[in-house]
């Protein structure tokens, strides 16, 4: 079938759930005779008033613009997340807006020659790309909507199948509804593109975040979409086919560093030491389209692991090196480099009969890790990384060389409404500088700022040493400047897959870490936690470590004099308040015992995120919910109370939250702070309870539980503007933000 075919069936479809009366304001009738001139034709009188056309790019004139999807206003119509209204019935899916995209770059197909004009005699070369489509706020250049590109995407392991939202171009990872251990797999989008090297430049393609040094690094750009038939490139009937090859070594790689832990050649070679099955596969739903990577549903996040029938383990090193209760493999001393995972999880003891004993019922559960010498079960996550290569035959003498894309398929983002980019530029454009400075503990770097090669460790993939911008985000080339369009700076309200969704920072990390080769730095998935939720909880403790990705449970356990909270979790968000904590342990609450007043916790060692995730106690149901703009709020409120009590920062660890949570204006404790203060709050307003803390020891009666001492407490009322407090039982007072 012909694409302009496939764009009438696409158009008729949509024509009668309200597209055509909404694209007829814009003088396109998407219901024409001749479909095709109707499309080509300069459109005079385009209205960018309508709501969501506002940031269409100004120098739009057809509804389909030849090789240019930010000009066609068709493309941008469908696929934009802000293009919404009540008299809409009905979006397009994933497959249709790949016909209209096809229909962009096919309706005048150009010549090889013309390509290798476009890409001034360059070497062309089939490269992989995960794309997706862009309000102007979030784009490389940000002047217009337009499609941002990547060399890497990040997809997400989950319990669920896809959810895509049409209504937001999108996909979710949770509903409304669902409650414990619902984690809807997260795909990501790729397509090959014949695509040419060029050095970093701000005004033609970019990278998005210009960092030092781009100016002299080759980015790989997209040029033109390869897709099947005779309507790609004039002269060629295309086959193209995209292959998906992922693996997780994470148990491989902790027998190669632990000599003697029990397991060493042939079997580490086997599965489930190393395995590529069930971690992602293209989907071949029909209205996903074609270049849908989506992970393998799994029934639970993690699972025990076994091998030749029996249950896995592995022999704990005596005196092994530990954080907390987890068994720690260290970095490399002198790079830095992780070889194996950086903590596993050991404390699930098996005897020699088979039995298993939780080692989180020893009182001293570090002191048995520590000293080891038991066999511990192995578990398994279904996270990974890969490649994504474009197989086109019909090109393969005139265009030889292939580019594969590099692929995580990562473990869950807390914060899918937020991302790690909208909370950096915030913090660079919009935080006072009297907080900036001490506003992280470590500053919120994407994933998309990185200047690493993609794993040089997997096999039989053409990643190169010198490839160190897989990460970057960059657009099609531009040959002119355009007007500059309204920034509509939108939270973000769908899971994103390019790299400035993702975390940037390796230590190990929460989506992908790192690995030196031959002397050359490398990404590698192998080096995070096994499993994954083990290094959740330790990312988690460590304030906002990961910001948008990780929840900041610093006080969900006993205060850590190093890591104070940064971003606090709402008393409901962390079980203090309902029944929905977001890790499945209840947050702290006050006690009062042989007359001293105590904040009682779950133990820090004893708690069991790889316990909690077997049992489904996991939740994104109240996360999930947390916008850009509510993150930010938080984080700056958290600031303006440490300011506000002249808590220097190397003294806020001396301080813990007992209690925070949204207020409303009706709340009565509110009204007396007023009534006492003279002063009325407006906007947001949180109430924090804020203590500082004296001895901290295990419960006598519970080992799993520690009882901290109250040495003063603070009560405060919070908006950006005013803070009410009062300092144990005494009376209110108004301090200025």
């Amino acid at each position: 079938m012909a694409l302009i075919d496939e764009v009438k069936q696409v158009c008729s479809r949509l024509a009668s759930v309200g597209w055509r009366d909404l694209l007829l304001r814009q003088g396109l009738d998407i219901t024409a005779t001749n479909l095709q001139q109707e499309l080509t034709k300069e459109l005079p009188a385009i209205n960018r008033q309508i709501a969501g056309f506002e940031d269409f790019a100004f120098e739009g004139k057809r509804a389909i613009e030849p090789r240019n999807p930010s000009r066609s206003l068709l493309f941008h119509a469908l696929a934009s997340p802000n293009v919404v209204s009540a008299n809409l019935r009905a979006y397009p899916t994933l497959a249709e807006l790949e016909i209209i995209e096809n229909f962009v770059y096919g309706v005048e197909p150009p010549s090889l020659q013309d390509l290798q004009v476009l890409a001034q005699r360059q070497p062309l070369a089939i490269a992989v790309f995960a794309s997706e489509y862009r309000p102007a706020s979030k784009t490389v250049h940000r002047q217009h909507a337009d499609i941002c590109f990547s060399r890497t995407g990040v997809a997400r392991v989950g319990t669920a199948e896809a959810l895509y939202n049409e209504r937001l171009r999108g996909f979710l990872p949770a509903v409304e509804g669902d409650l414990k251990e619902i984690f809807r797999v997260l795909p990501a989008r790729y397509s090959a593109y014949i695509a040419v090297q060029r050095t970093g430049n701000r005004n033609t393609f970019g990278p998005l975040r210009f960092r030092d040094g781009d100016d002299s690094r080759l980015f790989w750009v997209p040029l033109h979409k390869l897709f099947n038939g005779t309507e790609c490139i004039r002269g060629f009937n295309l086959q193209v086919a995209l292959n998906a090859h992922h693996v997780n070594q994470k148990l491989r790689r902790i027998h190669l560093v632990l000599k003697n832990a029990g397991w060493s050649e042939p079997d580490i070679s086997n599965p489930p030491f190393i395995f590529t099955e069930g971690i992602a596969e293209f989907t071949t739903v029909s209205n996903f389209g074609t270049g849908l990577l989506v992970p393998v549903v799994h029934p639970n996040l993690i699972e025990a692991a076994t091998y030749q029938g029996k249950p896995l383990t592995f022999k704990v090193p005596p005196n092994s090196p530990t954080l907390s209760s987890s068994l720690a493999i260290p970095a490399d001393e002198t790079t830095g480099a992780r070889h194996a995972p950086e903590y596993v999880h050991v404390r699930h003891k098996i005897s020699s009969n088979g039995q298993q004993e939780n080692l989180n019922n020893q009182k001293d559960v570090e002191a048995v890790v520590k000293a080891g010498g038991y066999n511990a079960q192995h578990y398994l996550d279904f996270t990974g990384d890969g490649s994504i290569e474009a197989i086109c035959p019909e090109l393969a003498v005139a265009i030889p060389r292939k580019v594969p894309a590099y692929s995580l398929v990562a473990a869950p983002d807390f914060f899918p409404s937020c991302d790690q980019r909208e909370l950096l530029e915030w913090t660079e454009q919009s935080v006072p500088t009297r907080l900036r400075q001490n506003l992280w503990r470590v500053s919120p770097e994407t994933l998309s700022d990185n200047r690493l090669a993609p794993n040089l460790q997997l096999k039989d993939v053409d990643f190169r040493p010198e490839d160190k911008t897989v990460t970057a985000i960059v657009s099609l080339p531009r040959q002119r400047s355009a007007q500059q369009m309204p920034l509509n700076a939108s939270p973000t309200i769908r899971q994103g897959y390019l790299p400035d969704a993702a975390a940037g920072v390796f230590a190990p990390g929460w989506d992908v870490s790192f690995d030196r080769t031959n002397e050359v730095e490398h990404l590698a998935s192998y080096g995070l936690g096994s499993p994954f939720p083990e290094d959740s909880k330790l990312c988690a403790a460590l304030s906002t470590f990961w910001p948008a990705v990780a929840p900041d449970a610093a006080r969900t356990f006993q205060p850590n004099p190093i890591w104070p909270t940064v971003s606090p979790l709402t008393d409901t968000e962390i079980g203090q308040v309902g029944n929905l904590p977001w890790d499945g342990i209840p947050g702290p609450r006050r006690v009062t015992k042989n007359g001293t007043e105590l904040m009682e916790y779950a133990d820090f060692a004893h708690a069991d995120y790889v316990e909690n995730s077997l049992q489904k106690k996991f939740s994104l149901s109240l996360t999930a919910k947390v916008d850009v703009r509510e993150y930010q709020a938080r984080v700056l409120a958290m600031a303006n109370v440490y300011q506000v009590l002249m808590i220097r920062p190397g003294d806020r660890g001396k301080w813990s939250i007992s209690s925070f949570q949204p207020v409303q204006a009706t709340n009565s404790e509110l009204q007396q702070a007023q009534t006492q203060t003279r002063t009325r709050l407006v906007g947001n307003i949180y109430r924090f309870e804020i203590y500082r803390h004296g001895d901290s020891s295990l419960d006598p009666a519970d080992s799993r539980k520690r009882l901290v001492k109250i040495q003063e407490s603070v009560t405060l009322f919070v908006t950006p503007v005013n803070i009410l407090l009062k300092r144990g039982n005494g009376t209110w007072s108004r301090r200025s933000v």
